[in-house]
């Protein structure tokens, strides 16, 4: 279990206010306070021998604080700060004593200090720096604390050219016109074939309309319009022939999927959540805020495919009592995927225990299972919306938007689909969450929902990212990094990287020395949902998770890097081992 004072402490010693007058422990880290000290050392400190005796409570202790890399070398844990010690201010007057007990009011400041970067110019901070009083630092989802690592290491807008992001889960927003030649083939013959009707695609949105109709305030719910288009779109592709249809009623728009999942923890009561590991990074910090959500992991077994059988999900419904169950599907980040008779059992098993299930179907038309079947099918996409019953009735909760599967994550635009009497309730927590989304955006997104439209875009986004998937795969296999499940939806691979050399075969190794390459990945430990650091342990320290939504040429650079990267850590270590048999001989 967590404990509070010792993570205090523990912060502490490698925060900036100690280390600038503790010459012992900077004399172990190295000059610029970077290099790695046994754990063994650190749980050997007299104020962490006061708090406790347990060392893996100390190591676990040490993983929770984010400006620390804990990594595991020859057998023993070591730890290290991921930021360079700045040089010690004029004003800062020097502490006796080499090892310092630090109090609430002293811990404020070394807080501050110890997340703080280097600036670029010593000694000048920027006014955003500063911790103020009545305010906690606020951990950051995996991915926004990736890209800020990697804008440390020279990333930036004017050099993204030269990089390859791998790590972020955004899709490529490029046209067709410049996508790979042999998807631009592909696009051709289902012209030919009558799939499409054009090889550029459906979707010609250019500009917003803005005038004196949508400038005033809209429906905390989202305007009505783009409301009904959502409706109809369900309607059409999910639930044609069902005598119960979604309306307007059942359809909230909200301003992003996070703003959607946090309207929805607004609006819950206290309930015990259930939800899968590893699973959306995001989850584990937006949990963590709301005292009347008890979040209750369940961990998935990688041997089953990183799946759960109906008798077990049925156990873990009835026997946890939950009340609320929350998932990606597929699942970001192992690309694993519920559909057909298994997700319609799903929805039935929701249905008799009244557990909400809460699906986030983000990436719900990048589904590539079609070419694993017996069907000449040239789409599909999956959805639970499929299987309801009765849309006012059964515990269903659908999240999806444009930001994937459109590739417009810009627009910022997506939906909560449910029970009205849900709707209602969220529709409530935004009056004073966020006022509703920009009334100008969702007027000029109407006619993206069109069936018809959605249909030929889904055939043209299955056709690019299979071939990018496809190509990721071999090239990872040719690279000996081992990918236990191919996706069957997303655009991510989760990658067991256990058998690289050391340091890469851990996840902040691996993403260390990729970022010298100009690659960014994202390390697996992110998506070990743990709500306010209450388990011990992390999992998941030698997976990562690659993206493959950036554009072919992008994937290609990267994966051309990391092979560059893997080939000269392999080289270093026959070299070690040749010198270290001639030494025996």
């Amino acid at each position: 279990m967590a404990d509070p004072r010792l993570e205090r402490q523990l912060r502490y010693y490698f925060s900036d206010k100690n280390l600038w007058k503790d010459e012992w422990l900077v004399n172990q880290l190295g000059p610029d306070a970077t290099g790695f000290i046994s754990a063994d050392v650190i749980a050997g400190f007299n104020r962490v021998q006061q708090i406790t005796n347990d060392f893996d409570l100390v190591v676990s202790s040490l993983q929770r604080i984010v400006e620390l890399e804990v990594t595991e070398l020859d057998g023993k844990v070591q730890v290290r700060r991921r930021y360079p010690l700045p040089p010690k201010p004029l004003t800062e007057a020097d502490a006796p004593g080499t090892e310092a007990i630090v109090d609430e009011q002293e811990l404020q400041v070394a807080l501050q200090v110890a997340s703080t970067p280097v600036p670029d110019e010593p000694g000048s901070l920027a006014s955003d720096d500063i911790f103020l009083t009545g305010f906690r630092r606020v951990p950051k989802t995996g991915v926004i604390f990736v890209m800020d690592e990697a804008s440390k290491a020279g990333y930036s807008g004017l050099t993204a050219h030269e990089w390859s992001n791998l790590g972020q889960g955004s899709p490529e927003t490029t046209k067709a016109k410049n996508w790979p030649t042999n998807v631009r083939k592909r696009l051709t013959e289902l012209v030919e074939k009558g799939k499409l009707t054009s090889e550029l695609g459906p979707f010609q949105l250019q500009s917003l309309e803005v005038n004196e109709e949508n400038l005033h305030y809209g429906s905390v719910n989202g305007d009505w319009a783009l409301r009904r288009a959502v409706a109809r779109f369900y309607n059409d592709i999910y639930r044609k022939g069902k005598s119960s249809l979604y309306s307007a009623e059942n359809v909230a728009i909200v301003g992003g999927g996070r703003l959607a999942l946090t309207r929805l923890c607004c609006a819950m009561d206290n309930v015990n959540l259930g939800h899968f590991l590893p699973d959306y990074t995001a989850y584990a910090e937006l949990l963590s805020q709301f005292k009347t959500i008890n979040s209750i992991p369940i961990p998935l077994d990688p041997k089953n495919n990183f799946r759960i059988t109906l008798q077990e999900l049925r156990r873990e419904i009835v026997g946890r009592g939950l009340s609320v169950l929350l998932l990606s599907n597929p699942c970001n980040p192992t690309g694993q995927l519920v559909e057909g008779e298994e997700l319609k059992n799903w929805v039935r098993i929701a249905r008799e225990t009244q557990c909400s299930i809460v699906l986030d179907e983000i990436y719900s038309r990048y589904i590539y299972t079609q070419r694993m079947s017996p069907t000449d099918a040239t789409w599909r996409t999956v959805s639970a919306a499929q299987f309801v019953e009765d849309v006012n009735r059964d515990p269903i909760i659908i999240l999806d938007g444009l930001t994937k599967c459109w590739r417009m994550p810009g627009l910022r635009v997506c939906w909560i689909v449910g029970p009205k009497s849900l709707i209602d309730s969220v529709g409530a927590a935004g009056s004073f969450l966020d006022g509703g989304p920009s009334l100008p955006t969702q007027r000029s997104c109407v006619p993206l929902v069109n069936p018809k439209d959605v249909i030929e875009q889904t055939i043209m986004l299955q056709v690019l990212f299979s071939h990018k998937r496809d190509f990721l795969l071999r090239r990872l296999q040719d690279m000996g990094i081992v990918v236990e499940h191919p996706p069957q939806g997303t655009f991510y691979c989760w990658c067991d990287i256990s058998n690289l050399p050391t340091p890469l075969n851990k996840c902040w190794g691996f993403f260390r020395e990729l970022l010298r390459e100009k690659v960014i990945v994202t390390p697996g430990v992110f998506f070990d949902v743990n709500p306010g650091s209450r388990r011990k342990f992390n999992s998941y320290d030698s997976f990562v998770r690659l993206s493959y939504g950036p554009s072919f040429k992008e994937v290609q650079r990267g994966l051309d890097g990391m092979q560059r990267v893997i080939e000269r850590h392999r080289l270093k270590r026959r070299e070690e081992d040749t010198a270290s048999t001639r030494s025996g001989i």
